[in-house]
Formats: C-alpha cells, structure tokens, sequence
C-alpha cells in the first residue's frame, strides 16, 4: 500500500541517494549539521504547542545557559530537555525500541517541567479544537504495545517515510500522556528516519496550520494527506542537508521564486501552488518558498508539451 504522492517519494528516494554518495560525511560538517538542525528542531517542535521562545532565544538558552527576561521557567525547561531527548533516540539507530523507552523519551522531555513524567494518562482526555476522543486511559498501554507489534511486522509494507507517518499518526490518536503527546510523536517519528539515513526532520512552526489540518482529515480517514505533509517535510530537511554538501555550482543554488519566475513561463503565483501542492520541489526558507534550477528543469522534463502549452495559456 503506498501512501506518499509517487512524484513527492520519487524525489525523496533520487535526493537521498545522491546524499548517500557524500557518505561519509566530514566530522566538521556533521557536527555543523547537527547543532543546526538541534536548534531548528526543538524550536519548532516546542512553538508548536505554544513555546513563546524565539529561535534566537532558544539557541541562547541551549548554548549559553542564559536566562531569557519575560519567558516562563517551563519555556526554558522545554528548551532545555529537547536536546537531551534527541540525543537519547539516536542511540536506537542500531535497535528497535520498546515500550519504556517511549516512557524514557516522555521524561526526559518534561523533565522538571510535568508531574507525571514518564507515566501513561489515568483519566480521559480531550483534544482541544477537535472532535476525535482518544480512547479511555485504560486501554493506552495495549495499544501502544499494538501499535509497536505493528511497526515491527509492518504488515502493509509500507515503506520508511510512511511508517514514521502513521506512526506519528496512530500515536497521538491513541494520546498516551495527559501532555506532550506531539512532541514525543514528532521526537519517534525522527527515529524511524534516522534508523534509515534519512536526515533529522523538522515540522516547522509557519507549517503548523497545516500539519494539524491534514491531522484531522486523518481523523476523518483519509491519512494520504498527512504522510504527504510529513515527506514534503522529510524532502525539505534533504535539500537542506545536501546544500549544506554540495559544491555551490549555479544549479543548486536556492532561487525565490520571484527570480524562478524570470526563467520559466510561469508566474511567480503559478510556481508558488505548485510548491504547494509538491508538484514542484521547492523548499521553505524563512516564511518564503525557493527553488533551484535544477528542480526547474526537472519539473518541466516531466510536463508534456500539451500540458506545458494547457498550463502556459492558464498563466498568461
């Protein structure tokens, strides 16, 4: 059963293969690599659900230790565990996880910061803004004991990047803790890239509205969305992995689309949808989508002359 748009995983599989030939990679840029993306990621992760630190301040915290004025003891708490929840699941690159290291992850993130670290909800819970009802306490530990059985037989034979998806998906639908629950989500769904050389991903913050939309249409069974959602996230964090290794030839260079726009017969507004609905390969840097050249030519190679002159008319 395959989930993710063929064009999306087509470009994910061609990226990372070309990634994997700079394998492996200098320590010096691994390590640059790393305290990038550590910084990125637990911001985002913890904006998300309402972290008032700024990626600034958030570095600051992690970095320096300093204490930002006008932010609370939890928002440099939050700031301050991730990091140490990120080191911990990479140690799993090399064995499957269970059920306590779920538990282990969920303290070492809310360290300080809840009360019940570490330890499934008691009572039921309500998702705020949403009419899906996690299933009643009592039923969390054997569904999330059937929710590992079911990563490690993966009887649909979905392939790495679907697998992280729905997981992260039947996780947070099962709600095992009264508070965290995305967090830790967004933290495994990591694990089981990792564990198959595909970069650390990032859900970004300017992304939020949607990833909890293409949630709830996974609520309303329709999951294609979501793992679409989350391979556009893992292809981003591979463009920005294999810029940070590629030699800085003209083709790889980061474009607006603005600066697209002049090279192609499309406007700036048409390549913008086609970001969006991942028919382009774009990637977000800032608020701001950008493109290179090489995944111009790509898109036109795989546009046939009628659709290209159907599409052309539709922009003039």
């Amino acid at each position: 059963m395959n989930l993710i748009d063929e064009r999306i995983h087509g470009r994910i599989i061609a990226k990372k293969l070309e990634l994997d030939g700079y394998r492996p990679l200098s320590d010096d840029v691994v390590r640059k690599l790393r305290e990038a993306m550590e910084i990125e990621y637990t911001y985002n992760s913890n904006a998300i659900e309402g972290n008032m630190l700024t990626k600034r301040e958030t570095q600051l915290v992690i970095r320096e230790g300093i204490t930002i004025g006008g932010r609370s003891v939890r928002d440099h708490l939050e700031a301050q565990n991730h990091p140490k929840a990120i080191h911990y699941i990479e140690g799993f690159k090399d064995r499957d996880f269970a059920e306590q290291d779920i538990l282990k992850v969920h303290g070492i993130l809310f360290s300080g910061v809840l009360q019940n670290t570490g330890s499934y909800r008691i009572s039921q819970v309500y998702v705020e803004g949403s009419d899906f009802l996690p299933p009643p306490a009592f039923e969390v530990q054997g569904l999330v004991e059937k929710l590992l059985d079911w990563v490690r037989r993966n009887p649909e034979e979905l392939r790495p990047v679907e697998v992280a998806a729905v997981f992260h998906y039947r996780f947070v639908s099962i709600h095992p803790f009264d508070d965290g629950n995305g967090r830790v989500a967004r933290l495994l769904m990591n694990l089981f890239l990792i564990k198959h050389r595909y970069p650390f991903t990032v859900i970004r913050n300017y992304d939020r509205r949607r990833y909890y939309n293409t949630l709830k249409k996974a609520d309303d069974r329709d999951l294609k969305p979501f793992v679409d959602f989350v391979a556009r996230c893992v292809e981003e964090s591979i463009d920005l992995f294999l810029r940070a290794v590629k030699s800085s030839d003209e083709s790889s260079r980061f474009l607006s689309l603005g600066e697209a726009a002049k090279l192609v017969p499309y406007s700036q507004e048409y390549l913008s949808l086609l970001a969006r609905r991942g028919r382009l390969a774009a990637v977000k840097i800032g608020k701001n989508w950008h493109v290179t050249q090489e995944a111009l030519d790509d898109y036109l190679a795989g546009v046939s002359p009628r659709r290209k002159k159907t599409e052309r008319k539709s922009r003039q």
